[in-house]
């Protein structure tokens, strides 16, 4: 064997090393990738907020229906809220839901008859916890958080 045939020898070597290499890589970013897609859709699942109607008010809605929020949501007698309770006491837009973090709170939106949660007045940005009561106009609604 000369110069020349060792050279190739030893080139093929180390191509056939990086290509190995190479595919390690692209297995180790696939995998991470569906780690991270897994994880991220489990969180978003836990981090759904769930109302159920307790008392439907003057609303259309009914006792014991469900409805589950996946983002932030404005909460309002308007067509343009995103969850309509069509409540003579209910202002337009009454007040506001959306996820800090993991927790969700509750903002009253400078409503006329006030939000109340657990019967207090709503006032700021108020965290809530799994069994809280809002109390929208007539209309109230139980949390059940995850």
């Amino acid at each position: 064997m000369d110069l020349v045939d060792l050279v190739i020898l030893a080139l093929r070597i180390v191509m056939v090393a990086l290509l190995y290499l190479f595919l390690l890589l692209v297995l180790r970013t696939a995998a991470g990738g569906l780690r991270h897609a897994a994880t991220h859709s489990s969180c978003s699942a836990a981090q759904a907020l769930r109302l159920v109607v307790l008392e439907p008010g003057g609303s259309d809605l009914s006792a014991g229906q469900v409805m589950q929020l996946e983002a932030a949501a404005t909460l309002g007698r308007s067509e343009h809220a995103d969850l309509v309770l069509a409540d003579p006491a209910v202002s337009g837009e009454h007040a506001r839901l959306e996820r800090v973090g993991r927790a969700w709170v509750i903002t009253d939106l400078g409503s006329t008859n006030g939000t109340r949660l657990n019967d207090a007045p709503v006032d700021g940005r108020t965290p809530l916890t799994d069994g809280d009561v809002l109390a929208l106009g007539t209309v109230r609604l139980q949390v059940l958080a995850g």
